[in-house]
């Protein structure tokens, strides 16, 4: 039997006994008391090669903290993923796996459940080992609670635990900033912790990918902004070059031939930068999905971004609207405008909670499963067009149309 310690000395820590546990296995056994999906990301690369269809996860919803997402994600992959039935507390820990006959052949016990911060640095502590007398208990335990006591998820079990993690990661996402702020947090004095890998992830899960802008850059990479797509439509057509073409097509304002639709000819004979907006944003409502779709399936995208912002604290939207070209706050504006591709649980936070997050997104803390599109946004698209006043114009048309 071999201890396992997460940072400790020259321990073993869980990431390296999980690899150590897999090898030779064919598949594994699960029983955990939360499943997030970043702990699910990191543990599917661990065992993408195993024998999905024959694994088997029992966790629990009763804290509210197993997110659906990570459950989906599982199922997906054709894991067998059940949620314990009986009215006790759910708090077990254990890893059994099992050789091509279903024979348990290793098992780790310890703190550890499907998250990312219990398989990176936070503290834990447990057991790996592969004696006979353990194994065969283990696995008999495992075989009851699997067979007698989980049932399978739903799509109403499921969406019954999505209102419940939404309610609960938003109030633990709050709590953690405020204690952050508590002791004057600055990423750069004070380390993050492990706990604030759990929030991100609680955060950054419900981000629908790919990200989108609270302007008009949903063309490529020439007309990105309004003062350029005004010039473009007052250019005769042709003197326009392809790329030009294709943008105004793939934002609605031509035909793929080159012609101007109703949108563009009522644009081109706008007169200021908000009129063009009101009639971007109006057209992007009454339009339907599916024809959005054939045109430019980033219009979608738009069509998703724009209405959240709006479901955020006044406060935020407030402070974003008055403050869209302050170069001093780029960071805590470049937050609000990412956080508007997720979902509910954003629309908690107020303008101070965004201001803290904006110190962990500025970490190594970000989860892996969407580090590099986040790094992607504040590296290139996010740092397009502040200088202009898009992001004040489309919000705003966007409720007026």
């Amino acid at each position: 039997m071999k201890l396992i310690l997460n940072n400790f000395e020259r321990s073993t820590g869980f990431q390296q006994a999980l690899r150590e546990l897999i090898r030779g296995a064919d598949t594994l056994s699960v029983a955990v008391s939360y499943l997030q999906v970043g702990g699910w990301e990191m543990f599917h690369k661990h065992v993408e090669r195993l024998t999905l269809p024959r694994m088997r996860i029992v966790c629990t919803d009763q804290l509210g903290i197993t997110h659906p997402e990570a459950v989906k994600r599982a199922l997906n992959k054709q894991v067998r993923v059940r949620n314990f039935a009986r009215k006790l507390t759910y708090h077990p820990k254990v890893f059994l796996a099992h050789d091509a006959n279903g024979r348990a052949t290793r098992f780790l016990l310890g703190s550890a459940n499907l998250s990312a911060s219990a398989f990176s640095d936070s503290v834990e502590a447990g057991v790996l080992g592969e004696e006979a007398r353990p194994l065969r208990t283990l696995d008999r335990w495992f075989n009851n609670l699997f067979s007698r006591h989980s049932v399978d998820f739903t799509a109403d079990s499921l969406a019954e635990m999505d209102k419940k993690w939404r309610e609960q990661a938003a109030q633990r996402a709050k709590n953690r900033f405020r204690r952050l702020r508590d002791r004057a947090f600055e990423p750069e004095v004070i380390p993050p912790e492990p706990e604030d890998i759990d929030t991100l992830d609680d955060v950054l899960a419900t981000i629908e990918l790919p990200i989108g802008l609270l302007n008009i850059d949903y063309g490529g990479n020439n007309v990105r902004n309004i003062d350029h797509l005004r010039r473009v439509l007052s250019t005769p057509r042709e003197r326009l070059d392809q790329k030009q073409k294709s943008e105004l097509k793939l934002l609605g304002f031509a035909f793929p031939y080159g012609e101007l639709t109703a949108l563009g000819r009522e644009a081109a004979a706008s007169r200021t930068n908000m009129d063009i907006a009101r009639l971007w944003c109006r057209w992007l409502k009454r339009t339907p999905n599916a024809e959005l779709r054939e045109i430019n399936p980033r219009l979608l995208i738009a069509k998703r971004v724009f209405p959240q912002f709006w479901r955020l604290k006044p406060e935020v939207r407030n402070y974003f609207l008055d403050n869209v070209q302050n170069r001093d706050d780029r960071r805590t504006l470049q937050t609000i405008e990412l956080l508007c591709n997720a979902s509910e649980v954003v629309q908690e936070l107020s303008l101070d909670d965004m201001r803290t997050l904006s110190g962990l997104l500025n970490s190594d803390r970000v989860p892996d499963y969407i580090q590099e599109e986040v790094e992607e946004y504040f590296d290139n698209k996010g740092q397009r067009s502040w200088d202009r006043d898009d992001r004040h114009i489309i919000p705003l048309a966007w409720r007026e149309a």
